[in-house]
This record gives structure tokens, C-alpha cells and sequence, in this order.
């Protein structure tokens, strides 16, 4: 069995904005956000693919031990007037952290301190690439290291 590694390189935390860089073969594919207080601490991580029923499709899931394997939506805590899922860290497209506290990776250009662009087309350039590894029975790890 093979396997794909995706390293994702923090380069830089202010507050509470995480960014980083993900390179899968030694070459940089896209720029990444985290939330600081929510992201995963520095490790390797199984990723998989889950049926996520708050996004109504399979999603690119970070396997982490803190991780429940029931839907989010049914296990959420109120805040600010609004419902937020649990810790479930998966990979997705995404603009900006502010208000997300679940843990997730979010891949795009990189615009400015804390902001990303075409989060749509890099997800689903990067989504496709690990569907494709994972459907030949490829395992995809995640390693995260942090600023040296």
C-alpha cells in the first residue's frame, strides 16, 4: 500500500490566525489558515473521507482522537446566537478564521495577513487529488509542523 503525504508547515501565528503552507511531494500546492486556539497540535494525522451532514457531501476529514464519529450538528454548543459543531478538523475552502472554532484547515491564496482567496478552485484541485490517492487504496497522512 502506498501512502500520501501532505505536510502542512505553520509559518506564522499573530493572535488568533494560524498560516502555513501545504506541500504534497515536496511541492507547495496552497497556503492554509487555522484558527490558533482551535487548531490540531503539531503531528501526523490520518486523512480520510467522511459524509459530513452539515455540508451535505464527503469531505476531506483530519482523524483526530479528539474527534466524535457522530455529525457535528447533532453535538453543538450555542454561541454568539448561532450553532457551531464540535472539534471536527477537516480540510476545506474558506476566506478567514474569524468565528471557526472547529479545528478545520483552510486552503487558498494567500491575500493578506489572515485572508485567503479562490478558496473554492484550490479546494477542489486539492479535494480531487486526494480522492483519486485515497480510491487506488492510497493511506494520506497530514503532518503538521510548527514554526521552527
Amino acid at each position: 500500500m502506498k501512502h500520501l503525504n501532505i505536510t502542512l508547515q505553520r509559518t506564522l501565528v499573530r493572535g488568533e490566525i494560524t498560516e502555513g503552507h501545504l506541500t504534497i511531494l515536496g511541492i507547495r500546492v496552497c497556503q492554509t489558515l487555522e484558527n490558533t486556539i482551535s487548531g490540531l497540535p503539531a503531528g501526523r494525522y490520518p486523512v480520510t473521507m467522511h459524509h459530513c451532514k452539515q455540508y451535505s457531501r464527503r469531505m476531506l476529514l483530519v482523524d483526530d482522537k479528539r474527534l466524535c464519529r457522530t455529525c457535528p450538528k447533532k453535538q453543538q454548543h450555542m454561541s454568539c446566537n448561532s450553532c457551531r459543531p464540535i472539534i471536527c478538523p477537516m480540510i476545506k475552502a474558506g476566506n478567514g478564521i474569524h468565528g471557526r472554532h472547529d479545528g478545520s484547515i483552510l486552503v487558498g491564496t494567500k491575500a493578506g495577513l489572515g485572508l485567503l482567496t479562490h478558496p473554492k478552485s484550490t479546494f477542489d484541485a486539492l479535494y480531487e487529488r486526494i480522492c483519486m490517492s485515497l480510491q487506488r487504496g492510497n493511506q494520506v497522512t497530514l503532518h503538521i509542523h510548527d514554526i521552527v
